[in-house]
């Protein structure tokens, strides 16, 4: 550990940044901003001392994370797009910063944003930023009026790690400790001889910035730095007034979700997203296509927020999360949900999404109000476990997770009313990367209009076309219906986690969709009926309003004529072209006779529909952990990183789209 005189802090600042770009604390004590510090702007940049701020106004994430950051350009026509990934020309010539004066709430911010960000599916974009960006944090000596941090561990002197795995640091949450050490002389925003910073690396990065300034360091060869900051810890603990219990949080959370106390809270949300704005750990974001010119545009990404109110929303405009399951879903998800997917805490305690909330929503006395309403066994008793381990797949690295590959569209097919086929080929080479399997789903793109998740239909034997089924609903949707043979589209994938074809065999089959819910399970079936000796009987049970609205009529009709396999068909409205019920599909399931404890069953629909077969289904006997369903909801980005289709601790991209109905039921009741 080393010191250095307090007086000694500019020039320390002004020899960084003769090398880097050194960012500080201006402004006012309630109004704090990083600004860029420098000997030709030193007169311009009122530096604010460490003792003369609590905390800046926003988390400094955007130094990491922009507000707004292009994926790829595009240029050409329909017939000769390309997709050009953008990153790697702005961000590589960035220069280094330093971010001088973080405090530790923010700083373990940062650290967490390095295990999201670069971990599971690695973030090109985040990684280039990041990697300039060096961290030189200051403890607080003083709480502030909305400070808890030292209840999340987060706070002073806390001992923060980074997953070094994932980050770029060497085990700590920063390159730079300093710990203010002031003299009996100290007035507040001046310097007094006996004023001091304690300073220790906490990487290899933080010992090179220290190596700049090596003449007006001193070595602490008394270790008196040690009992100086235990001492300063223990005096600045007493300044907290306010508190969150940690240890009882997950009891509280799952005594109360249904509470119609959420109601109450909701209405006062105003949706304005500011909560999520000034979080340190708020990482969602949306893409929105800018283009330029006829020929060429832009897919951007920019901050978005659980809290506003099209976040969830799919096609034809339904949302499965209502205002009061929004405000709900950030509460737990910042005390509960993130630290079970990440093994970080999602709240950093630094209090500023009550300070800006206009409404004055406030996470710590709903938590201290439902703590009191708790009963005393359940605050006693274990916390709830997290009963499903999804085994994810482990994946290559991509360094352009976000960059389509282009794709010709070689065939077009009116499937059904409002619902195309499409048939495509990747431009440049007959097969990219590894096949899709059963359930997954690729990001198809239409440039310049945007991009959606489409179902995996075809077999993964597949090489060279692949054909997607695209039902009109929205604007991508219908700019994908405008095109033509010969057009150009974009291609990410595969996504998700596959069926478990293999445990399916040996058993009867049961395959039931709905709508276009028959696409995610065509290779499943295709693969099934061309190994029918592996399988019993094998049911499928097509539903629809019309028989117009079918999908996949041609095959169901060959299907039917396979030994063993039966067709049932349910619509709303009568037919003279098949055979059909008239009514739910539900009614025709007690009639198939199939050896209901040795069946596996997968159901395509939405997740009503789900529930209602699956409870049916288990009253015939099967098992929660034989029914197999397709969760697909508000994809934007495929790798788990935009945050939109999360629910609970689990991402419908990553962790499915294939769940077990057992697994479905350990989810959230919102969804």
């Amino acid at each position: 550990m080393f010191k250095f005189k307090a007086s000694d802090l500019p020039e320390i600042l002004t020899r960084w940044s003769a090398r880097y770009s050194v960012f500080v604390p201006s402004g006012s004590p309630d109004n704090a901003q990083m600004r860029i510090w420098s000997r030709r702007t030193r007169k311009e940049v009122r530096f604010m001392e460490p003792d003369e701020y609590t905390n800046l106004i926003v988390a400094p994430k955007g130094f990491v994370f922009g507000e707004r950051e292009e994926l790829f350009r595009w240029e050409g026509n329909e017939k000769t797009c390309t997709a050009i990934s953008a990153p790697s020309s702005s961000s590589l010539q960035e220069e280094d910063k330093i971010l001088f004066g973080l405090r530790p709430c923010d700083t373990y911010g940062l650290a967490y944003m390095d295990r999201f960000f670069l971990g599971e599916h690695h973030d090109i974009n985040y990684h280039l930023r990041r990697q300039h960006v060096f961290i030189v944090a200051v403890n607080c000596l003083e709480a502030g009026p909305e400070c808890y941090c030292a209840s999340m561990g987060t706070g002073p002197f806390a001992e923060i790690t980074a997953h070094t795995e994932y980050g770029m640091q060497a085990g700590k949450g920063y390159d730079l400790l300093l710990t203010p050490d002031y003299g009996p002389d100290h007035k507040k925003g001046g310097k007094g001889e006996n004023d001091w910073y304690w300073v220790e690396a906490g990487s290899d990065r933080g010992k090179a910035l220290l190596s700049h300034v090596a003449p007006l360091l001193y070595r602490d060869l008394e270790f008196t730095g040690r009992r100086r900051k235990k001492a300063l810890q223990e005096d600045a603990l007493k300044t907290f007034r306010r508190t969150l219990d940690t240890s009882t949080v997950r009891q509280v959370l799952a005594a109360h979700f249904k509470d119609e106390e959420w109601d109450a809270i909701a209405s006062s949300c105003i949706a304005c997203t500011g909560c999520t704005r000034v979080c340190p750990t708020c990482t969602c974001f949306t893409t929105e296509e800018e283009q330029d010119t006829p020929h060429s545009g832009t897919r951007v990404r920019v901050w978005d927020s659980c809290q506003s109110v099209s976040f969830t929303r799919n096609a034809e405009f339904h949302n499965p999360r209502s205002k009061t399951s929004a405000v709900r879903y950030r509460i737990y998800d910042k005390l509960q949900y993130i630290e079970e997917r990440f093994g970080m805490k999602g709240c950093t305690g630094c209090g500023r999404c009550a300070a800006v909330c206009p409404a004055s929503i406030d996470m710590v006395d709903i938590m201290a109000r439902m703590k009191e309403q708790t009963p005393h066994e359940v605050l006693e008793a274990p916390a709830p476990a997290v009963n499903v381990h999804y085994e994810r797949e482990e994946r290559l690295f991509d360094p352009q997770p976000y960059t389509p590959l282009v794709a010709e569209i070689i065939d077009i097919f009116e499937e059904a009313k409002g619902i195309k086929r499409f048939t495509v080929r990747y431009r440049d080479r007959p097969n990219q990367g590894r096949p899709a399997l059963r359930g997954q789903f690729f990001m198809l793109t239409v440039f310049g209009a945007g991009e959606i998740a489409i179902s995996v239909p075809f077999s993964d034997r597949v090489k060279d076309a692949f054909t997607f089924y695209v039902k009109k609903v929205g604007k991508v949707t219908t700019a994908m219906h405008n095109l033509k043979v010969g057009d150009m589209m974009g291609l990410r994938g595969p996504f998700g986690v596959p069926l478990p074809y293999e445990t399916l065999k040996g058993r009867d089959l049961l395959v039931v969709g709905s709508g276009v819910g028959h696409a995610p399970v065509r290779a499943t079936l295709v693969r099934a009926i061309e190994n029918k000796p592996d399988f019993g009987r094998i049911a499928i049970m097509a539903s629809a309003s019309t028989y117009d609205g079918l999908l996949l009529k041609d095959d169901l009709r060959e299907w039917a004529k396979v030994p063993g396999v039966e067709v049932h068909y349910s619509l709303s409205k009568p037919t003279d072209q098949v055979d059909a019920h008239i009514g739910y599909i539900n009614d025709l399931l007690p009639g198939l006779g199939l050896d209901w404890k040795n069946t596996s069953a997968i159901i395509c629909a939405s997740a009503r529909r789900i529930k209602a077969v699956a409870r049916d289904l288990m009253q015939l006997g099967m098992k929660p952990s034989d029914i197999y369903t397709a969760l697909e909801t508000n994809m934007h980005c495929g790798i788990g990183k935009c945050g939109h289709c999360k629910v609970g601790s689990h991402y419908m991209c990553v962790d499915g789209p294939v769940f077990t109905y057992e697994e479905m039921l350990q989810l959230p009741p919102e969804f």
